[in-house]
């Protein structure tokens, strides 16, 4: 890209090689292998928002997704060997211009079969041009379009957002981490994790609710897992980092009933404001994500755990980013656990870059306290006789 006379792109280091490529299995969607080939969308058959949700799916908006389709399209062609489609968008595809969109919002195309004779359609300029369905339903889309006669208009910026969005496309596989050689700030740590840990276990066996065999223990356990458990290693979105659990949408999934909101039990059992006293004790330098987890932590411990280590720094976002955050996860947390086979639970497990070996040790210590609730899961009754104590 820069050697074409494109932005300066920073390089983030620090990758490495999968074994056999078994780690893209993750990434099928909709249980139909082979199906994500086509990497974002059909070109030859997707709409506007087609591209739309593939791109949300990698957490880019409206205009960054502009950004990379115009100047991704700068350079190169199709091939119809590849692709099925044949032809340039500009036609100088080894040097960066703003041809891309000069070419598609000005210039008269029509819309004709691929010249490799496969049935897909393109559109074809009599210069010898050639768009791809997908860039003309951008086009179309009103709000692509306000960003593409805006990059039209100011080459300048479309090349500096460009650099960012490839940047982002290029590194968010690294993760929430730093890149190789980059010096990273710690945390300002200004509470007394031990003394929150404390003032959890102390309250745990204040609760009068029968049904909960009198130990807030299960229910904190509870909240730190669906908190986390969104976290997904294929594209590092969700985990309790944030505390999004607070926040709609995901306050409102049915798996997370009685943590925020809830309709059967008064408002001061809910697990978010059993907690609201050590939040307000210890104040803005205690994060709610952070308490979230340590309370599940100390939950644990209670109830015979091994001791769990504290890694706090975890920090707390708005509502706002938090709707941005958890769009498109998965609402069961992991999986319907009425028809749920052993292999759905694997991919499940898999995609929060779990072993086989983790998750059974997961799912065994987790269900070795507790209860299913019929009003929440559609399921009733503890897995053990000794729900409030940890055992085999």
């Amino acid at each position: 890209i820069e050697s074409m006379g494109g932005p300066r792109i920073s390089f983030c280091g620090g990758r490495i090689d999968d074994v056999d490529g078994n780690e893209s299995l993750p990434l099928e969607d909709d249980d139909a292998p082979g199906k994500n080939h086509l990497i974002y969308v059909d070109a030859g058959n997707a709409t506007g928002q087609d591209v739309r949700q593939a791109f949300a799916k990698m957490g880019f908006g409206d205009k960054e997704t502009v950004a990379l389709v115009a100047g991704g399209h700068t350079f190169g062609k199709c091939h119809s060997s590849r692709s099925g489609f044949e032809g340039q968008w500009t036609h100088t595809p080894t040097r960066w211009s703003n041809s891309y969109l000069q070419n598609l919002l000005n210039l008269d195309w029509e819309l004709v079969d691929s010249p490799a004779g496969n049935g897909k359609k393109q559109y074809n300029h009599t210069s010898g041009l050639m768009m791809l369905v997908a860039d003309f339903e951008m086009k179309e889309d009103p709000t692509y379009r306000g960003f593409m006669e805006e990059y039209l208009n100011d080459g300048d910026l479309l090349k500096a957002d460009f650099g960012r969005a490839w940047e982002k496309l290029m590194n968010r596989d690294m993760g929430n981490r730093p890149c190789l050689g980059e010096e990273v700030a710690t945390p300002a740590l200004t509470v007394d994790y031990v003394e929150v840990k404390k003032a959890v276990k102390e309250m745990l066996r204040n609760d009068r609710r029968a049904t909960d065999f009198n130990h807030y223990g299960p229910l904190f356990v509870r909240f730190a897992w669906h908190c986390a458990g969104t976290f997904r290693g294929t594209d590092y979105r969700g985990g309790c980092d944030g505390a999004r659990i607070l926040h709609a949408p995901e306050k409102d999934w049915p798996d997370n009933d009685g943590l925020v909101v809830g309709d059967d039990e008064p408002q001061q059992e809910l697990a978010k404001a059993l907690l609201q006293p050590i939040k307000d004790h210890f104040g803005d330098g205690l994060s709610w994500a952070d308490l979230i987890i340590l309370a599940g932590s100390a939950a644990l411990e209670d109830m015979g755990g091994r001791e769990v280590r504290i890694c706090p720094g975890r920090s707390d976002v708005s509502a706002e980013d938090a709707a941005a955050g958890s769009m498109y996860l998965d609402p069961t947390i992991y999986l319907n656990p009425e028809n749920a086979t052993a292999s759905d639970l694997k991919r499940s497990m898999r995609i929060m870059n779990f072993t086989a070996r983790e998750m059974t040790v997961l799912n065994g210590g987790g269900h070795a306290i507790g209860k299913a609730h019929k009003s929440k899961s559609g399921f009733e009754g503890p897995w053990t006789h000794t729900p409030t104590i940890f055992s085999n």
